[in-house]
């Protein structure tokens, strides 16, 4: 599934873009597809502590704390196209800086032909991509003709239950077939096995409560340790 996010406070503007980039969507990819709409700054803002995964993002920097809200979807994922609306009032220092990582810009007035020409290089460009993607960086998860893309800095654990594997992100899970074993050898030192049934990222480890057989990720998240595996946190963890 990719996810894009469209935040414009003009409404007008907005359907134009939403409405291009579905058609750019059928003819670039063939996979399923989430469109996230947002028409002001507050609407904006409580999407963005919902904390979504974005392949995409257009994003209307003019719109109240759009600029910062920017940097906090970048500061999210390297992975996300970002597309940034602006008009000539702004000047590019605001967001041409790597801290946004624009990689396109529409710029107002807007146009059909503007918005076809940088919706058609934002999903060609992301679905090339998306089809190689770098399995260094990113889990490559496919399942029943789907194929999914989660960087690894976003998967809090994995977890054996119902006879099926199930990747955490600590606010999206997704299931597939495989075992933790395989999963541990494929994922290397970057993951440790605290438990039978858990498979946890090392750097989402926040506290380890060996009296109460518990490991702390970040969120809150509190996964079992088992005896057996003790041994490999404590070495990890220096304790």
């Amino acid at each position: 599934m990719i996810s894009m996010l469209i935040a414009d406070g003009y409404a007008k503007e907005r359907r134009a873009i939403s409405l291009e980039a579905h058609e750019q969507a059928a003819r670039h990819t063939e996979e399923y597809w989430k469109w996230l709409e947002c028409a002001d700054e507050r609407e904006l803002k409580a999407l963005i502590e919902q904390d979504p995964r974005l392949q995409l993002a257009c994003m209307d920097i003019t719109m109240q704390d759009a600029v910062e809200m920017a940097k906090q979807v970048r500061a999210r994922s390297s992975e996300t196209y970002m597309i940034i609306i602006a008009d000539m009032k702004t000047s590019p220092t605001v967001y041409m800086r790597p801290t946004i990582g624009a990689e396109s810009l529409l710029l107002r007035p807007l146009d059909g032909t503007q918005i076809r020409e940088v919706l058609s290089e934002a999903v060609s460009a992301y679905a090339q991509r998306f089809l190689n993607a770098d399995e260094r960086n990113v889990f490559v998860l496919e399942n029943r003709g789907s194929r999914e893309l989660i960087e690894y800095d976003r998967i809090a654990y994995f977890e054996s239950r119902e006879k099926k594997l199930f990747c955490n992100t600590g606010n999206e899970e997704y299931a597939f077939y495989g075992t933790l074993d395989q999963m541990e050898e494929q994922l290397g030192d970057a993951f440790i096995r605290c438990h039978r049934s858990f498979l946890v990222n090392c750097r989402k480890i926040t506290r380890v409560y060996l009296s109460q057989n518990l490991v702390e990720l970040e969120g809150g998240i509190e996964i079992p340790l088992s005896r057996s595996c003790k041994p490999a946190i404590r070495e990890l963890l220096g304790i």
